[in-house]
């Protein structure tokens, strides 16, 4: 190709991209698409979706129209993404000389996995196919997902989707993992029923079920990036997930930064020799060995196992009675001991790790405390508003009360008062509090499960406390006020059956009084005796009525 042509193919190219990326036609394609899981009926994918969930959604573009070969492909993305291109080439995939030299004994397993010897790794092989020297970018277009990554990594894409039969004794099998996020995103009633410009939050996340650049960005994709703890950050922090928070106030993480420059990261986890563990070499390794499965030990379930969907059982069960009952839990704590017994002994890890079940305990204690609270306040009518005197949350979310109150969907909708104050605080405890408190303790962060969780969960118990107690108030005074109007619309019932007037004897009573024959008397019952006939009608007592009339 001369120079002439070259120019000619960028200029070309480049026009293609500009239209490419202002042309609606595509974005237009995946909005009249369809959702996909058990709520597919309720939502629709927006464009972004794409990228996030590609084997699911993508479909490649409508242009560039024809073929392109190996090295065109570089060639245009410099011009259009030079950013990009310059981090695949300072990638191991762009120069293989770059490899480790495990790394390189590795290539030997990537020829047996696809057949055959590759020299690069290029943009035509994640976006086209391994191996693949010319596309139809119109027809054959792709956005990588972990399944053609595993194509090469075939080791580690088989380890990673072993998390699928793993998952959290009670809840669905490979629930919870990496290898099933996003489908557990698709099993959440909520998420189908949001916004999804909102929702996408946590399927930037959740979208590590379809790609290996959740924790090796691109287009560098580093193992000794995703080795350091940073490389979990983007989607491990916040109020009910707070794993780098914790780890990096903890004694573990102050060593990390002090010292984790000086580390070597290139070496395999295997061969890791730094004075203080990373999420990697704890959620990593099982039993002595090391894999993408990062949930072989796992036991807390977020949460939602040990603090909210144990509330439902009979009688409820606390976490360190679900732990201790469960062989395959108490399996993974003999396997978390030997991960900590790397640094500490025995005895310190199994009562540490006892600590942080009876820890749990405690927290349970308040919650099923509070949520039996919801309950009661249901039973005498008391919530305001009560659950069918309120807006519904949308479809497909199905409130059944009052086990639904305090519910997960609260975290994401709210509507003229659902969910109510009392009912939002309940879901904070179970849902944000419960699991600092735990994940403080696991990551060994002191003031994480103490001032930050511990004393948030208790001041919300105290509104909650506070508040029932003025909806109970509210509920007596209504309830009494109902009763007394029911009775006066009754007595003037009766009486406007039995008088229609006062009799004329009754008109000529003293002055500033009152004064009601027998016969008049008749259905006033009580009051009537000391009203006067104005205040009787409208509920009220005039200082005329004060003093008790004569009845003749």
């Amino acid at each position: 190709m001369n120079i002439n042509r070259l120019l000619c193919f960028l200029i070309t190219l480049l026009t293609i991209s500009f239209f490419t990326a202002t042309n609606p036609e595509a974005d237009e394609k995946i909005d009249k698409g369809k959702g996909v899981g058990p709520y597919a009926e309720h939502w629709k994918p927006i464009p972004t979706h794409r990228y996030w969930a590609p084997g699911y959604f993508y479909t490649p573009p409508e242009n560039p129209q024809g073929e392109y070969g190996r090295k065109e492909c570089v060639l245009c993305h410099k011009a259009i993404n030079p950013l990009l291109v310059k981090a695949w080439e300072r990638s191991s995939h762009a120069d293989f000389s770059k490899l480790l030299p495990y790394q390189q004994e590795y290539l030997k397993n990537i020829k047996e996995n696809i057949g055959k010897e590759i020299t690069e790794v290029s943009c035509i092989d994640c976006h086209g196919g391994v191996g693949a020297e010319k596309i139809d970018h119109a027809k054959d277009l792709m956005m990588p997902t972990s399944k053609l990554c595993g194509e090469c990594h075939k080791k580690e894409f088989d380890e990673f989707e072993s998390e699928k039969k793993v998952g959290i004794p009670g809840w669905p099998e490979g629930r919870e993992s990496h290898a099933k996020a996003y489908d557990a995103g698709l099993d959440t009633d909520i998420w189908a029923a949001m916004d999804k410009n909102i929702v996408q939050g946590c399927d930037m996340c959740h979208n590590i079920q379809h790609k290996c650049d959740s924790c090796h960005t691109r287009h560098e994709f580093k193992a000794s990036e995703a080795r350091r703890p940073e490389a979990c950050a983007t989607c491990h922090n916040g109020p009910d997930h707070p794993d780098i928070e914790d780890y990096t106030n903890s004694k573990h993480g102050t060593i990390y930064k002090i010292e984790g420059d000086q580390w070597d990261w290139n070496k395999p986890l295997k061969e890791y020799s730094a004075p203080a563990p990373t999420c990697a070499y704890c959620h990593m390794q099982y039993k002595g060995k090391f894999s993408h499965n990062m949930v072989q030990k796992a036991i807390m379930g977020e949460g939602d196992v040990l603090f909210y969907n144990n509330l439902f059982e009979d009688p409820p069960v606390k976490p360190s009675e679900y732990i201790n009952k469960n062989p395959e839990l108490l399996s993974r704590r003999k396997a978390w001991v030997s991960t900590c017994r790397k640094c500490h002994s025995k005895i310190f890890a199994k009562d540490y790790l006892t600590s942080m079940d009876l820890a749990s305990d405690a927290v349970f204690a308040y919650i099923q405390e509070s949520f039996e609270l919801l309950k009661s306040l249901y039973s005498e009518k008391a919530l305001y508003p009560m659950p069918e005197d309120r807006p519904h949350a949308p479809a497909p979310v199905e409130e059944k009360w009052p086990n639904t109150l305090g519910g997960f969907y609260g975290e994401f909708w709210a509507k003229d008062g659902n969910p109510s104050r009392i009912e939002k605080d309940f879901l904070y405890m179970w849902e944000n509090d419960a699991f600092l408190i735990r994940k403080g303790m696991a990551h060994t962060n002191p003031n994480a499960f103490t001032y930050i969780s511990w004393s948030s969960m208790i001041k919300k118990y105290i509104d909650m406390q506070s508040e029932a107690a003025t909806l109970r108030r509210l509920n007596t005074l209504e309830n009494n006020l109902s009763i007394i109007q029911s009775l006066r619309s009754q007595q003037k019932a009766e009486i406007s059956k039995t008088h229609k007037q006062e009799c004329a004897a009754c008109k000529k009573g003293k002055a500033g009084e009152t004064i009601w024959c027998t016969s008049c008397n008749v259905g006033y019952a009580d009051r009537s005796k000391t009203d006067c006939k104005e205040c009787f009608d409208k509920g009220t007592t005039c200082e005329k009525c004060i003093k008790k009339a004569s009845v003749k």
